[in-house]
C-alpha cells in the first residue's frame, strides 16, 4: 500500500510541475478581430510600381502594430506615409504602424499607402493583387485587392 502511495504522490508531483510549466510556455494566441475592407491597387505595367490602399480595422481590445507587408506579386513591399510639406509631397517609409483597439487606420492615396516596387505581372483593371500583412502579435491578414485604372 505504501508503494502505491509514493507512485500516486510522484505522478501528482509530476503532473503539477507539468501543467505548470505548460501554462508559463505556452505562445500568446494571436489576437484575430483584424480585418481588412475596401482594398484596391492601382494598375500599373510589369516591372513597375503600384500602390495597395485598404483600410485596416482593430475590432478588439488590445492594440496592435503592422510590422510587414509581403506579396508575391512584386520584388518589394513597403509601408510609406506621404506628407505636405513647404508646398511639396514627400513619402517617408514606415517601418511599424501602430493600429489601435477598437479602431481603424486607412491606407489611401496622399496618406499611408502599400508600395508594391517590382511587379512581377502586368496589374490591369479587374485582376487582383494579394498580400499579407504580419503583426507584432503574431497575426496575419490576407489582403486581396481588386487593380483599378489610375
Amino acid at each position: 500500500m505504501r508503494i502505491w502511495r509514493r507512485i500516486f504522490a510522484s505522478c501528482c508531483s509530476v503532473a503539477v510541475v507539468a501543467c505548470g510549466s505548460d501554462v508559463e510556455q505556452s505562445p500568446e494566441i494571436p489576437d484575430t478581430s483584424l480585418s481588412v475592407r475596401s482594398a484596391w491597387a492601382r494598375a500599373a505595367d510589369s516591372g513597375a510600381m503600384t500602390a495597395l490602399y485598404f483600410t485596416l480595422a482593430n475590432d478588439g481590445t488590445l492594440a496592435d502594430t503592422l510590422l510587414e507587408v509581403r506579396s508575391d506579386d512584386a520584388a518589394l513591399s513597403d509601408m510609406h506615409v506621404s506628407t505636405q510639406r513647404d508646398g511639396m509631397m514627400r513619402m517617408s517609409p514606415v517601418t511599424a504602424l501602430p493600429i489601435p483597439a477598437t479602431d481603424s487606420v486607412s491606407f489611401r492615396p496622399l496618406g499611408a499607402h502599400v508600395m508594391l516596387t517590382g511587379l512581377v505581372r502586368p496589374l490591369v483593371p479587374g485582376d487582383t493583387v494579394t498580400a499579407t500583412l504580419r503583426f507584432v502579435s503574431g497575426a496575419s491578414v490576407t489582403v486581396r485587392a481588386g487593380v483599378r485604372a489610375p
